[in-house]
């Protein structure tokens, strides 16, 4: 995936997450392909799709800190 697509991925995801927080919800549906990436959050499975989509219910407070502490291991020093 290039740059420009993993960044347009990550603000539709935290502009989803953001949406449920104010919306006063207390999850947010994820969808992932394949396995969760590495240390992202843990959620309810609600589903998994015929083509191995995964489906999850998760905090959508511990998925932006989860994007807040990638984002801090790229950038450059």
């Amino acid at each position: 995936m290039s740059n420009d697509a993993n960044d347009g991925a990550r603000t539709e995801l935290v502009m989803a997450c953001a949406h449920t927080i104010l919306a006063g919800l207390r999850t947010v549906g994820i969808a992932v392909t394949g396995k969760r990436p590495h240390g992202f959050p843990r959620g309810e499975l609600l589903s998994v799709g015929s083509e191995g989509q995964h489906n999850y219910a998760v905090c959508p407070v511990k998925v932006l800190a989860w994007i807040h502490a990638r984002n801090q291991r790229e950038v450059p020093t």
